[in-house]
């Protein structure tokens, strides 16, 4: 079973703000049967709200001593928040595993649900791909960016078959012929846009790319043939 997440959002709040949030969670929290022996109690976190509200308030002078104080006793509430945000994920999930449903459970305690994470999909293939050579034993690629994409796989191919000559044919152990096109990995880059040097001049290659994400790798772009010069 997939655990639930507590996301209480604590560290984004401003000091006053954390007081407010702390009375919403101790008023659904009193008397709940969900939460029978809250770790830490809710007496010993309200006894450290009530000293960090004083803090808050003398701060506001700005005095450095004052404004320090109050600082470290905010880091005290926030420890003791996070144990109790942890507290509830494990009793929500605890009871999930007897029919309970950890999601209203957590929202029970005043705290909110942590979205789940989404896969990021298989990648697009990549379009608009251009190929020129202005450098001898060079091609200049460049195609247009790709959502999800975290590299590019660039593919080369001098067969006739790819570069739009005759149809190239190879024997299998099958007695049938087939076309055969023997794309090569020649680099990986990050960036839609790469230089293929040490080409032999006055070849045709035919180039494509495939874009790479968690997800997986995209089907291969449209092909485009350079000779080089």
């Amino acid at each position: 079973m997939k655990t639930i997440r507590v996301s209480l959002g604590w560290s984004k709040l401003a000091p006053s703000a954390k007081i407010s949030k702390w009375g919403i969670i101790k008023a659904d929290m009193t008397g709940s049967g969900n939460f029978t022996t809250p770790n830490p109690t809710l007496s010993a976190i309200d006894a450290q709200m009530v000293i960090f509200g004083s803090d808050i308030s003398a701060a506001a002078s700005g005095d450095h001593g004052k404004v320090a104080a109050m600082n470290a006793q905010e880091t005290k509430v926030d420890n003791l928040m996070n144990q109790l945000a942890n507290y509830v994920e494990l009793t929500a999930n605890a009871a999930a595993l007897t029919g309970g449903d950890a999601t209203s459970i957590i929202r029970s305690a005043g705290m909110d649900v942590e979205a789940p994470h989404t896969k990021a999909p298989v990648p697009d293939a990549p379009g608009g791909l251009k190929g020129t050579s202005t450098v001898e034993g060079d091609i200049e690629l460049s195609w247009k960016k790709v959502k999800y994409a975290r590299a590019f796989i660039v593919e080369i191919s001098s067969d006739l078959s790819a570069t739009g000559g005759a149809t190239g044919t190879t024997t299998t152990s099958s007695s049938t012929a087939r076309v055969y096109v023997d794309w090569v990995i020649t680099d990986v880059c990050h960036k839609p846009k790469i230089t293929l040097s040490g080409l032999v001049s006055g070849t045709k290659y035919a180039v494509r790319i495939i874009a790479s994400g968690t997800a997986g790798k995209s089907t291969a772009s449209s092909v485009v043939v350079v000779k080089v010069l």
